[in-house]
């Protein structure tokens, strides 16, 4: 799950959840130890490569991380163990061109990327939850686990403190109004603000941005696929190379295995199909199997660990979803 909050503050609110990032706060050792303990063992060097890593932080400012639902800590199992095999770019070529990707490494691939502020003149910049560079390309990664849908504009919620208390900036849809805290006409908030969105989301989907639209399209879960497509576009354009924007989630019984299979997700591809930035939805089982096949023999048998270690997770989430992840290694080890 990347940042893609209340553009106003750190917070990300979404169904029922709410998470901060950890800038500036100290995490003591011993909660630094028993993050680093859940993650798959091949995933564990983030520790020591990011000490000032953004953890994410539930409502109580716990990592999220400890639980085996943390879509953040999955992320880190799969793309750090991908990223210290010396088969990583035979990987990335097999899942560029499974998905229809025409870029080509060599590639580099980070954790948690925050993007400058002055791409897309946002107040508190986007995060991304993965990305991969190359001199041909750019792919930025959202990753999905428990989550039922993308996170939707802050904009149409009344703020919940300040002066302002109880007040909505935005009534819902794309049309010419007045924002109640600011006092700016616009027919979005966000515009109204400076932020550039609007400026740019007709290269990344089919939607005209000279026309009323009620209600607007970013109200729900769209919000957060277009920052994505615009992210990805931004630091294409910034590096002078093509870009693309995948979501990965964990295939089964979840909400977002199901939403990638709705009419909502194919309509969303239309508006996509033809524009600057492709947008691929791909499972991690389905990036494994992949994997699995194009890696050599020296680097088989870690991502057949790892693709163990996710069926357990999910076997966890779908059982146990307030388990932490200690205690799910803990009891694998005394089944072994």
């Amino acid at each position: 799950m990347s940042f893609l909050g209340n553009e106003d503050d750190c917070v990300w609110r979404h169904a029922g959840y709410v998470l901060t990032f950890n800038s500036g706060i100290a995490m003591s050792p011993e909660l630094l130890a028993q993050i680093e303990s859940g993650l798959f063992p091949s995933a564990r060097s983030i520790m020591s490569e990011r000490p000032d890593f953004p953890w994410h932080l539930d409502k109580s400012r716990i990592p999220t991380a400890t639980l085996v639902a943390s879509s953040q800590a999955i992320a880190i199992d799969f793309f750090q163990t991908i990223k210290g095999l010396s088969s990583q770019d035979v990987i990335m070529a097999a899942w560029t061109e499974h998905l229809g990707i025409p870029f080509h490494g060599p590639w580099r691939i980070e954790l948690e990327h925050v993007l400058s502020k002055s791409l897309l003149n946002e107040p508190r910049s986007t995060q991304l939850d993965a990305l991969a560079l190359s001199d041909d390309g750019v792919i930025t990664f959202e990753c999905k686990f428990t989550e039922p849908d993308g996170g939707g504009c802050s904009q149409p919620n009344p703020l919940q403190s300040g002066a302002h208390k109880g007040m909505a900036q935005c009534n819902g849809s794309y049309t010419p109004q007045v924002n109640p805290v600011n006092g700016i006409s616009s027919r979005c908030a966000l515009t109204g603000k400076g932020i550039k969105y609007w400026s740019h989301v007709p290269s990344v989907l089919d939607i005209n941005a000279d026309a009323d639209i009620d209600p607007c399209p970013f109200r729900g879960g769209w919000y957060q696929w277009m920052r994505n497509l615009l992210a990805a576009q931004a630091l294409g354009r910034e590096r002078g190379v093509k870009s693309a924007a995948l979501v990965v989630y964990v295939d089964g019984e979840f909400p977002m295995a199901k939403k990638v299979r709705t009419e909502d997700w194919k309509l969303l591809q239309e508006k996509v199909a033809g524009r600057a930035v492709p947008l691929r939805a791909v499972s991690y089982q389905e990036l494994l199997k992949v994997a699995i096949d194009a890696a050599p023999a020296t680097d088989r048998q870690v991502l057949v660990e790892l693709e163990a270690w996710i069926f357990q997770l999910v076997t966890a989430v779908t059982t146990h979803p307030g388990t932490t992840r200690i205690s799910l290694q803990q009891s694998l080890i005394k089944q072994s």
